[in-house]
């Protein structure tokens, strides 16, 4: 299964979600920071210190003389106990356009035993990502609820759908409302974009510091309200992939 996470401009982190939920993965799962615009994962959660090999484009120049299971066994760094599997992103903006997405979605769609998150960042429709998004099975538009996120994502979510080829309404895509009531509901923020209402993450900065800045987790880190948050997205998102209905 292969799921897309992407925000709009003016939104909450998108990373920081995608790191949530893959560490409440049910199953076997890899991150893969695939932002366009080069992924920050390294910086925040590895802290700067990230084996220097283990990244996308090292994984990509593998792929021209292995298989999908080798390049991840040789690239992929699990960055501390509490963190998924991930597999970092480019090292600088311009190098995405270089990247066959469509073989990398291929290729990860064959991996056996394991699940892909793929980190898209802030979505663009000319930053060289489209094609990964389009082999997604689920792709979800994380969007904060001030008035600047929600109007973004109101207008960028057209053209998600459009890009994507889905309708309004279809599960494929989704919204993931981080912070709702401040000030509008996760429901008014899914109707303005037209799309399901996947779920919510709450605002729960101690948490979140985890996976953006490296912080280290409390002993109750796991029962936090983020974490617990996480806990339900991913059994939606997995619902969702095996034709169960992932919207709330």
């Amino acid at each position: 299964m292969l799921i897309g996470m992407v925000s709009a401009k003016g939104s909450p982190g998108v990373t920081t979600a995608a790191l949530a939920v893959a560490s409440q993965w049910p199953r076997r799962v890899l991150l893969l920071d695939a932002d366009p615009f080069g992924g920050d994962i390294r910086a925040g959660l590895g802290g700067g210190e990230w084996p220097s090999a283990a990244g996308l484009a090292d994984a990509v120049v593998d792929l021209r003389s292995t298989g999908m299971d080798e390049a991840l066994r040789r690239r992929v760094h699990r960055p501390a106990p509490h963190a998924p599997p991930v597999l970092a992103g480019l090292g600088c903006v311009g190098q995405a356009p270089s990247v066959a997405w469509t073989q990398l979605a291929t290729a990860l769609g064959r991996m056996t035993g394991a699940d892909t998150i793929a980190d898209c960042g802030r979505y663009a429709v000319l930053d060289g990502v489209i094609p990964l998004l389009r082999a997604c099975e689920v792709v979800v538009l994380v969007v904060g609820s001030g008035l600047r996120a929600v109007r973004t994502a109101s207008r960028v979510a057209p053209l998600l759908r459009e890009e994507l080829g889905v309708e309004a309404g279809d599960i494929r895509v989704s919204v993931l409302v981080v912070g709702p009531d401040e000030p509008y509901s996760s429901s008014e923020i899914a109707a303005a974009c037209e799309l399901p209402l996947l779920g919510e993450l709450p605002r729960d900065r101690r948490s979140a510091d985890v996976w953006s800045e490296g912080v280290q987790p409390a002993r109750a880190f796991d029962r936090s309200p983020l974490q617990r948050g996480a806990h339900r997205i991913a059994a939606k998102l997995v619902g969702a992939g095996t034709g169960g209905n992932g919207a709330a």
